[in-house]
């Protein structure tokens, strides 16, 4: 018997709600856009003729939360909407998937979750990468000891946005600057390939005039000893990359966060032999779809095991504490 698809709404239509809105409609029976919310009405009915005839447009973010033919809401506003319009949709029943960062800070998303819990409805932060196979292979590769103990991990993430100060980018009230928008994802890919959450931070950066980091580094100590270091940026471009040293080799992760059908996966190189290639297999599913398909597989566990809510909280907590040590703190943002 064919299970019916689950509904969709956008709230948004920014670049990466278009790219989402594509990941649901690549013909996957089980994933269907059903509507879409603007703060603009002309906006969300563009958005809507581009993605079907039967994706209703609302003109404002509210009426999609009200759309009751709407089962999950993808959050896909500014980082300083998340909290408020997550805990808004949670509040009437919709599950959420939100864009990554979840919230702004620890706090924030701590009141995220309570609702959520509180109406058992589904809670996912939108990290991408961690919906691909590769990882749970890498893992693997890990506990395997293919490199023997770990003790060094190495991750970036870094681009040039461009100057504009009144851009989401550059500006401090919307959560801006390179730990909020990229770096976000080399501290997620550490804290998951360590396994555990750091015991000791440290951050610093380069504050541009508007008040954010436009590009910051620092590192997370683990347990057992692990070390961890990052660097980020939104004024700097350079090409994203990862690795992992054990007591006996090392691992080259040749794109840490894309994941493109196709491309090697892994560069394993043993201290006592010649370096392999590792290809995951990849059906050419987009990041995008397979997000949404983590979604639909988890929604009566509440949330996805490869990125649970104790996982995102940790997350907010150790950006919250580089954040603090690089000299950024949001407007109204107490002093601890």
């Amino acid at each position: 018997m064919a299970t019916a698809p689950l509904r969709w709404g956008i709230m948004g239509t920014g670049n990466i709600a278009r790219k989402f809105a594509q990941g649901l409609g690549q013909g996957n029976a089980r994933l269907e856009l059903v509507a879409v919310g603007s703060r603009h009405a002309d906006s969300a009915a563009a958005f809507a003729r581009e993605f079907g005839p039967h994706v209703r447009a609302h003109a404002s973010y509210q009426a999609l939360l009200e759309d009751d033919q709407v089962e999950v809401v993808y959050v896909s506003l500014l980082n300083h909407l998340h909290a408020e319009w997550s805990v808004k949709a949670l509040a009437r029943g919709k599950h959420v998937l939100c864009e990554k960062p979840a919230t702004m800070t620890a706090r924030e998303l701590e009141g995220v979750l309570a609702t959520a819990r509180a109406n058992r409805v589904f809670f996912m932060e939108g990290f991408l990468y961690r919906c691909h196979p590769r990882w749970a292979r890498l893992r693997e590769l890990i506990a395997d000891g293919a490199i023997g103990t770990l003790r060094l991990l190495q991750a970036s993430f870094c681009f040039d946005g461009g100057g504009r100060a009144d851009g989401r980018l550059l500006t401090l009230a919307y959560g801006g600057g390179a730990l909020m928008d990229v770096g976000c994802y080399p501290i997620s890919w550490l804290r998951w390939m360590a396994g555990a959450e750091p015991v000791a931070t440290s951050c610093s950066a380069h504050i541009g005039e508007t008040g954010v980091d436009e590009w910051s580094g620092g590192q997370l100590l683990f347990p057992d000893g692990v070390l961890g270091s990052f660097v980020a940026s939104i004024r700097v471009a350079a090409p994203p990359g990862a690795a992992l040293h054990g007591s006996r080799g090392w691992i080259e992760v040749t794109e840490p966060y894309r994941c493109t059908p196709g491309s090697s996966a892994f560069i394993v190189h043993p201290q006592d032999g010649p370096p392999r290639t590792v290809v995951v297999e990849d059906d050419g599913t987009t990041r995008y779809t397979r997000e949404a398909l983590e979604v639909a597989d988890h929604i009566a566990d509440l949330q996805s095991p490869v990125m649970t809510w104790a996982d995102s909280l940790g997350q907010a907590r150790t950006l919250d504490a580089l954040r603090h040590q690089a000299g950024v703190r949001w407007p109204g943002e107490p002093e601890e």
